[in-house]
């Protein structure tokens, strides 16, 4: 048989399988056939939350208080609970994976993360800030592995406003800046502060020694969060940018950042005591 004719009857055989429905991509619809119900995989009538600001930890929250004392716009500590994303059903599956204290004053930032995974894992940082946005200027992250004493590394930063500048015991890299360089826990006061409520903040971000570029974080209204004891109203602010998933930030009207979403790590703050 000639190359065309074969053609031929391989088109005309294709077009006959798929009026019959056996081919899976074009097959006729068969009426006798049942939907797969989204319960059959895990799912729920409507397995999303809205606003999808609170969709990964929809199901933590209604067990959450939110923090009524103290205050984040100037010296403070503040301990937040690392809220995991497991999946979702009618609402997600939440589990607490550890825990983040960030401690701000006198412009320096101290971070310590602790992580309950196996091997558990601990990051703390020391950032030095200037600047009415808390730009970073210096910095230094170590990380360890909790009972492993040779598995542990430290990184030191610095940033001069045009390069940032990242090196260890091996190794030295330097990467050009295009906006204020911002660690992302120096946020924290900004956002109690309300300087990016009336403008939305174009920068740069330090994320563990790792550059984020092109951020925008700006103000995205008002939501409702059914939390334990009833519904609160949040302000919810929207970061976005380059190598992130899209990012909420949700503050009370005193200005305490509550709730952080990211998607499989969120964050829940538990206590807040100004220094």
């Amino acid at each position: 048989m000639e190359r065309r004719d074969f053609l031929k009857s391989a088109s005309a055989a294709a077009a006959l399988l798929a009026a019959q429905g056996y081919l899976p991509l074009l097959a006729a619809p068969d009426k006798k056939r049942k939907r797969r119900r989204v319960k059959d995989i895990g799912g729920s009538p409507n397995c999303y939350t809205e606003p999808c600001a609170i969709e990964p930890i929809s199901g933590y929250i209604p067990k959450f208080e939110p923090v009524k004392m103290g205050a984040m716009n100037e010296a403070f500590t503040a301990t937040y609970t690392l809220i995991s994303h497991n999946g979702a059903g009618k609402v997600s599956r939440n589990a607490a994976k550890g825990s983040l204290t960030v401690r701000f004053a006198d412009k320096k930032c101290n971070t310590t993360e602790s992580r309950t995974n196996k091997p558990a894992t601990l990051v703390t940082s020391l950032i030095q800030c200037k600047g009415p946005f808390n730009m970073a200027s210096d910095w230094t992250l170590q990380s360890f592995v909790r009972g492993e004493k040779n598995l542990s590394f430290t990184e030191k930063g610095s940033w001069d406003g045009e390069v940032m500048k990242v090196w260890s015991r091996f190794w030295k890299q330097e990467r050009a800046t295009g906006n204020p360089l911002i660690a992302r826990w120096a946020l924290l006061p900004l956002l109690a502060a309300g300087k990016i409520k009336a403008k939305p903040l174009k920068f740069d971000m330090l994320d563990d020694s790792t550059i984020r570029a092109n951020q925008t974080l700006a103000y995205a209204g008002v939501i409702d969060v059914p939390v334990k004891g009833g519904k609160v109203k949040l302000d919810s602010y929207l970061q976005t940018g380059e190598s992130i998933v899209p990012t909420h930030y949700l503050a009370d009207s005193d200005g305490r950042v509550q709730l952080i979403t990211m998607g499989t790590v969120n964050w829940a703050l538990t206590e807040l005591e100004e220094a």
